[in-house]
């Protein structure tokens, strides 16, 4: 036997040039940061330019499994040895792509200076008339001759650098090649895919976004260190190009009907009470007893006692809506006060935009800040999203084992993360520790599929319900009854304004009425003032997740302008009040009636306090339409317009 035939070998050459796409990367990186310097200079540090760096490292991963993927297969495929085509066309598969990578991220570094964000897949679209669009691009590598220069470099780089396979490892005994082709393949398979996700299976519940970038920076800006473009490009393929309305060519005609800048109240009363926002998974207003006592002719009692007896204390309106259509949707509208239009927000290209929220504008008064979610730290992306919106703490499933007094691992639910009643007292204590006055939101799970509750209360709440659901519904109000006995003891609980809200309605509704395009988006809202202060009730007017922001600063006298697009519920007239959603097409809620909009006309119309089921289509009958079509394009116009301008915060003239 020879000495090539003795020996165990392994395709090192595909590592070799898988290596050589992350040193392009980093490369591209570098280079982006000497290009924006005077962007990036004054907050950048060796501290966050290697906290910057590794997490770029898990986006190049994304790009480069996403980007290599052929390549890895044609490498790893068991047939064909020795064929020179096969070579040939393999090696090609690698350098395309990964010229193309470092040509798109350089010219990304030039381009940032001008958008101040990473290019998305919209570029496309944006520049698909630009009949000179060569002749600037010429222009620009004179410019930036030097991005040319490195260009060449890299390109030299991945050609010279790049390794087939060796002869010795090709002239394996057969069995033994193939073998070792194919468990390296389905190795390599299996490491792609958690490399695109950006995790493993395990470790969270959907790929990466690019969102996801605020976990390792400071600041909005350095995201675009984290994040590569072509990762940010593949990522943006599936979002529609959604065109930026002009239903109002006058600004100020705009405005008129719809703005969502608000300023200080001149009539403000500074009170400086600490926030809790309880946002509840799937807690739909179905579910609410008190709020439904007409259902089942009279006879409905609802799955929620305990928030029934909270609301007898709350102060609530006649009707609340979700703005969310999923659970990712919720944050940004319950705690930033952006509604989903077309994608979800933090999965649009707009998810990079620098944000206003409760938590950065309450941090400019003082206030601490931090957010709760019982799952892995960065299930659905939550962690980033708090980061975004300047939440200064997150405490998630690692930061609740790490705290030996509530049970640790064992209070794990098998599935999603925390069971609602540990991880809540562990909230409560939570905030006990922190200064005061303090922003504080936390986002609970039980009330999920697959619909299992603690064994220990598996005969306190049983499937009594027509959904399992039902009995998740149960055991989660009793956990809220259990983190308000908690709260109710701790120093800070008088001086707090708690709200309680549902993340989004639930696909589980039993009545007709909860399963029209309306009553998909009803859900409880409440206001509670242990002190008093608050008026107590249910009141006339509408009320929806995105006015939860504007209402409660106002109602601590905030003295600074923000940009909010929902409105404040306590220094509105009921008859202003409205709501916004998108059910596949945009919805507008005011008065007594329901407004459908395709983007250019309106499509349904109906009177939903006598028509619950939507049934009859009044839409041509009724005087107020005219003005609805007017107030829903001017916030659809007003909401994409600052999108895309990068302009929903205040900027002072």
């Amino acid at each position: 036997m020879s000495k090539t035939s003795s020996r165990f070998l392994l395709p090192l050459h595909v590592i070799v040039n898988i290596l050589l796409a992350y040193v392009c990367y980093e490369a591209c990186r570098l280079a982006f940061i000497a290009k924006n310097w005077s962007l990036l200079g004054d907050s950048l540090s060796w501290a966050s330019f290697w906290q910057m760096s590794r997490g770029g490292l898990l986006f190049d991963t994304a790009a480069i499994c996403f980007t290599n993927c052929l390549y890895l297969l044609l490498a790893l495929q068991p047939f064909g040895r020795g064929n020179r085509v096969l070579r040939q066309v393999t090696k090609w598969v690698f350098l395309i792509p990964n010229i193309v990578a470092v040509v798109i991220n350089l010219m990304d570094s030039a381009y940032f200076s001008f958008t101040q964000k990473r290019v998305t897949a919209n570029v496309f679209a944006e520049f698909q008339n630009e009949g000179n669009l060569g002749s600037i691009i010429g222009v620009e590598f004179i410019h930036n001759w030097y991005f040319v220069l490195l260009a060449a470099v890299l390109l030299v780089l991945l050609v010279k650098g790049y390794r087939p396979a060796s002869a010795a490892y090709e002239q394996q005994p057969v069995r033994r090649y193939v073998v070792t082709q194919v468990v390296c393949l389905l190795l390599t398979a299996f490491l792609v895919v958690c490399g695109a996700r950006g995790s493993s299976f395990r470790t969270a519940t959907r790929p990466i976004s690019p969102n996801d970038a605020f976990r390792y920076a400071n600041q909005p800006i350095e995201t675009n260190v984290v994040l590569n473009t072509p990762f940010n490009i593949l990522k943006t393929l599936k979002h529609k190009t959604v065109d930026l309305p002009t239903y109002f060519a006058d600004q100020a005609e705009l405005d008129s009907l719809y703005s969502p800048l608000h300023l200080p109240r001149p009539d403000r009363i500074e009170r400086r009470k600490n926030v809790v926002v309880l946002i509840v998974e799937s807690f739909a207003e179905e579910f609410i007893g008190s709020r439904n006592r007409y259902l089942d002719n009279g006879t409905y009692q609802g799955y929620t006692p305990f928030a029934d007896s909270l609301l007898a204390h709350s102060l609530t309106y006649r009707e609340t809506f979700c703005n969310s259509w999923t659970s990712i949707d919720a944050m940004p509208a319950v705690l930033a006060s952006i509604p989903r239009i077309h994608d979800p927000f933090v999965l649009s290209p707009f998810s990079l935009n620098k944000i206003n929220s409760l938590a950065t504008e309450l941090g400019q008064w003082g206030y601490e800040s931090a957010f709760f979610h019982g799952a892995e730290n960065n299930s659905m992306g939550f962690r980033s999203f708090a980061r975004s919106a300047g939440f200064g703490k997150y405490y998630g499933r690692t930061e609740f084992y790490a705290d030996e007094r509530f049970g640790g691992e064992k209070e794990f639910d098998g599935t999603w993360g925390i069971w609602d009643e540990p991880f809540l007292q562990f909230f409560c204590t939570k905030m006990t520790e922190m200064q005061e006055p303090f922003v504080t939101a936390v986002f609970t799970l039980s009330s999920h599929h697959p619909f299992a509750i603690p064994e220990k209360y598996k005969d306190v709440f049983k499937d009594e319900g027509i959904h399992a659901l039902h009995k998740c519904i149960r055991y989660t109000d009793y956990s809220l009854r259990r983190f308000f006995e908690s709260a109710r003891q701790q120093p800070w609980y008088s001086n707090t304004i708690f709200v309680l809200c549902a993340d989004h309605a639930s696909s589980k509704t039993t009545h007709a009425e909860y399963k029209t395009e309306l009553g998909h988006f009803r859900v409880p809202i409440l206001f509670f003032d242990p002190s008093g202060e608050l008026p107590v009730g249910c009141v006339d007017g509408i009320a929806q997740q995105i006015d939860i922001m504007p209402t409660l600063l106002n109602y601590l006298g905030y003295d600074q302008p923000y940009i909010a697009f929902g409105k404040d519920l306590f220094h509105t007239p009921p008859a202003d009040t409205w709501a916004f959603n998108y059910f596949n097409v945009p919805q507008l809620i005011r008065g007594n009636h329901l407004l459908q909009f395709d983007g250019h006309q309106t499509t349904g119309f109906y009177d939903y306090r006598k028509d619950s089921l939507l049934q009859h289509n009044i839409k041509g009958q009724e005087p107020d339409e005219s003005s609805m079509e007017r107030q829903t394009k001017a916030i659809i116009q007003s909401l994409m317009q600052r999108m895309k301008q990068n302009s929903i915060t205040y900027k002072k003239e």
